[in-house]
């Protein structure tokens, strides 16, 4: 995260009220990832262009309406090279050509660092930009090159090429334009190593549907850890405010903004907000009512996956991350909370999925799973969904085509080429791989999309069968795809 940041701020919009005293606001205690949380006319907006014209050539701020065509206009180019003009043209909530100007910054932001890809990633390489964009838009590959539009947008079910916001959905073009948006900047940063890099990022959830708000959030916290960004988001809603806790951990804050307040103080992400925030924020408890069974999940890794797994409407399910081993405790607090609301019940609320190198806990009058079972998967952790047959099928490969890949790249990592280099003794159910994950990742993807995207959509898709079935186990597929 930013090894630098700001932690108080006094802010100063001249312009906003005729009385000095209002003119003002002190923000206390900021921390790397702050939400700026409240209803309309709270002044979210307000605060984070004030924060942005504090310093404009480090501070970037993606305004909230966001319209236009995404060709490419090469009269935007000169104004999107740098953080003044940026900022001239972002004075309000909106920019009525906000698409075209973010397409010509790829432009500049090419022109800056060119299009060269060398092995390892070097300051603001494309290939890192392009593989963030992919790990947002799965459905989507990217690439970004020196000609007019200095973009392709190639959608992966058909292979076929979007040639314009008409064959995007409106979730599909608020993702792909903001991502490039704050990506370019940060990149841009990167190059010319940049110190105090701030993104201000104003509403992002428009159009985006809750899952996809998860999905973002993720993406907006990994890019910030990755390009040492401070991060400030400002919105209403708490299943993205419930996602930038979630992912952003001892690192996420809130700030609670009001029309009338001039000092805000940042608060802590604590345990229990944490809490609060998941189960208001992610249409969790709503899901019983709809008959959509909750799922306990035991960290972030098996959130990327389970909250995913329902966009492919398939299986009806409602993620709720809970930290490791803090899952029996949010088990026993759902019994309670459901044995209160419920009649005796005829089917479960939902399901506590614990990985197979973990005991699983047995029902008791004093621990009662009548509301809330433990379901196992029959492999070692969710990792090791990644190697099933079809997973791999996806990437376009069998195992056995898998392990020479391995075997040979496995020198490129260091201390992690003794384990892949073995390979061979793995039994894909039940080894460790955890450790390795991300250099299969590399290895075997081609587009080196997050390996719990890929786990996903194989098991989103449809329900699971062969050998993903069996690593999920019978109990798993039962509760969750139902006959």
């Amino acid at each position: 995260m930013a090894t630098l940041y700001e932690r108080a701020l006094i802010l100063r919009r001249p312009d906003f009220l005729s009385t000095p005293e209002c003119n003002t606001w002190d923000l206390e205690n900021l921390t790397a990832i702050t939400t700026v949380f409240g209803k309309n006319g709270s002044g979210k907006s307000l605060i984070l262009r004030a924060w942005r014209d504090d310093a404009p050539e480090t501070h970037h701020y993606v305004v909230p309406e966001r319209s236009g065509e995404m060709d490419y206009q090469p009269d935007y180019l000169r104004e999107e090279m740098t953080g003044g003009p940026r900022r001239n043209n972002t004075t309000s909530n909106y920019v009525e050509q906000y698409r075209r100007r973010i397409v010509a910054r790829i432009q500049a932001y090419l022109g800056v660092r060119g299009n060269y890809r060398g092995p390892a990633p070097t300051p603001g390489d494309p290939a890192e930009v392009e593989r963030y964009l992919t790990t947002l838009l799965p459905d989507f590959t990217i690439t970004l090159r020196v000609t007019s539009p200095p973009y392709e947008l190639r959608r992966v079910s058909t292979g076929a090429v979007v040639a314009g916001r008409q064959e995007l959905s409106s979730g599909e073009i608020q993702l792909v334009t903001m991502g490039l948006d704050i990506l370019t900047v940060a990149a841009m940063w990167d190059i010319e190593n940049t110190t105090h890099r701030v993104i201000l990022v104003d509403e992002p959830d428009a159009h985006i549907h809750p899952d996809l708000q998860v999905r973002f959030a993720d993406f907006l916290v990994s890019v910030a850890r990755r390009y040492e960004l401070q991060l400030a988001v400002a919105t209403h809603s708490t299943t993205l405010l419930a996602a930038l806790g979630q992912f952003g951990g001892d690192e996420a804050s809130i700030i609670y903004a009001e029309s009338t307040a001039r000092t805000l103080t940042s608060r802590p992400f604590s345990k229990q907000l944490r809490e609060l925030a998941s189960c208001l924020g992610g249409h969790a408890l709503m899901g019983p009512l709809f008959s959509v069974p909750l799922l306990l999940v035991e960290g972030d890794d098996d959130y990327r996956i389970w909250s995913q797994v329902p966009r492919h409407h398939v299986a009806k399910l409602s993620a709720i991350p809970c930290g490791g081993n803090e899952i029996k405790e949010y088990q026993r607090t759902l019994e309670r909370m459901f044995a209160a609301l419920r009649e005796t019940a005829t089917a479960e609320a939902g399901f506590a999925l614990i990985d197979a190198d973990k005991g699983k806990p047995v029902a008791s009058p004093e621990h009662p799973q009548s509301h809330i079972r433990y379901i196992q998967l029959a492999c070692r952790e969710s990792e090791n969904l990644y190697l099933a047959d079809e997973t791999l099928a996806a990437l376009g490969l069998t195992w056995a085509e898998a392990v020479p890949k391995i075997v040979a790249a496995a020198p490129r990592f260091g201390a992690k080429e003794t384990k892949l280099a073995a390979v061979q003794q793995w039994n894909r159910k039940d080894t460790d791989i955890k450790d390795v994950i991300d250099q299969l990742t590399q290895i075997l993807d081609p587009k080196n999309v997050h390996w719990t995207i890929r786990i996903a959509r194989a098991v989103g898709t449809q329900k699971p069968t062969g050998q993903l079935a069996e690593f999920l186990s019978d109990e798993v597929i039962a509760a969750l795809w139902p006959a």
